[in-house]
C-alpha cells in the first residue's frame, strides 16, 4: 500500500520559512532601492541617458532572476543561467499582463469618483433604514473601491500561476490544472488579495494623532508591519505553487535507481 500525499496546504507550510520571507523582503527592498536611484538619475546628456538605461535594465535584470532563483528554489529545481534568463522574461511578460488586466479594470470601473460613489449610493438607498447606521455610505464606497482591487489582486493571482509553473516545472500544463483545482490555492490568493487591499491599507491609512514625532514612529512600525506581512503572504503564495509543482514532478519524474521506460523491468532467467 503506497503512503498517501501530504495535502497541499501543509505541504505549502513546510516550505514556508523565516528566511523565504527575509529573502523575499530584501529582494523587494534592493529592486525598491534601485529604481530610486534610477528615477534620481539626470539625463542631460548622452552617457547619461545611456547609464540611466543600463540601471534600469540592471534593476529589471536583478528583479528577475532574483524571483526566479526563488520559485527554482522552492520547486527543488537547479537555478541554471536558462532557468533564470527564462524565469526573468516570464516575470517581465507577467508584470506586462498585470498591467494591461489593471488598465481593463480601469476601463470598466470607469470613473471611479463618480461611478463609485453612484454605486454606494444606490446600495446605500436600497438597505433598511435600521441597517443605514452600519453599512453607511462612507463604509460601502470604501469596500466598493477595495472589491475593484480585489478584482485587480485576483487577476495577479491567476497570472502568477501561469508564470510560475512555465518557470519552475517540468511539466507546466500539468501543475496548471493540480494548482487550479486547488481549493488551498484560490483560498491563498483570496487571503493575498484581502491582505494586500484591507489589511494594508487599514494599516496605512490609521494615525495615532499624538503628535508629530508619534505619528513618525507609529508610521515607520506600520510601514514595517504591512511589508512583514504582505511579504509573508506572497510567500504562502509562492509556496502553495511549489507544493503544486512538486508534487506534480514527483508523479512524472522517475526515481533514481530505476530502469527508464525504454528499458525492460524484468530479466529473463538464463
Amino acid at each position: 500500500m503506497t503512503a498517501r500525499p501530504p495535502s497541499l496546504l501543509r505541504s505549502a507550510l513546510t516550505l514556508l520559512s523565516v528566511r523565504l520571507v527575509l529573502t523575499q523582503i530584501g529582494l523587494a527592498l534592493l529592486v525598491f532601492l534601485l529604481y530610486a536611484v534610477w528615477l534620481r538619475m539626470p539625463d542631460a546628456s548622452v552617457l547619461e541617458v545611456i547609464g540611466s538605461a543600463l540601471l534600469g535594465l540592471t534593476a529589471l535584470a536583478i528583479a528577475g532572476a532574483g524571483e526566479s532563483a526563488v520559485e527554482l528554489h522552492l520547486a527543488g529545481r537547479a537555478r541554471t543561467p536558462g532557468r533564470l534568463v527564462r524565469g526573468t522574461l516570464l516575470l517581465l511578460a507577467g508584470v506586462a499582463l498585470w498591467l494591461a488586466w489593471s488598465a481593463l479594470i480601469g476601463h470598466w470601473r470607469g470613473d471611479y469618483n463618480r461611478n463609485d460613489v453612484t454605486v454606494a449610493g444606490y446600495l446605500n438607498s436600497r438597505l433598511p433604514h435600521q441597517l443605514r447606521y452600519i453599512f453607511t455610505f462612507e463604509h460601502i464606497l470604501m469596500w466598493v473601491g477595495r472589491t475593484w482591487a480585489t478584482l485587480a489582486w485576483i487577476g495577479a493571482g491567476v497570472i502568477a500561476l501561469f508564470v510560475f509553473t512555465a518557470t519552475a516545472s517540468a511539466k507546466p500544463v500539468r501543475a496548471i490544472v493540480v494548482a487550479a483545482r486547488s481549493v488551498t490555492y484560490w483560498a491563498a490568493v483570496v487571503l493575498g488579495a484581502a491582505g494586500a487591499t484591507v489589511g494594508t491599507s487599514s494599516l496605512l491609512d490609521w494615525t495615532p494623532g499624538h503628535g508629530l514625532r508619534v505619528e513618525l514612529m507609529s508610521l515607520v512600525l506600520r510601514l514595517g508591519l504591512a511589508t512583514l506581512i504582505d511579504a509573508m503572504l506572497v510567500c504562502f503564495l509562492l509556496a502553495t505553487l511549489a507544493a503544486c509543482v512538486r508534487r506534480v514532478d514527483a508523479l512524472y519524474t522517475t526515481p533514481a535507481g530505476t530502469p527508464d521506460e525504454s528499458q525492460p523491468r524484468t530479466v529473463d532467467k538464463l
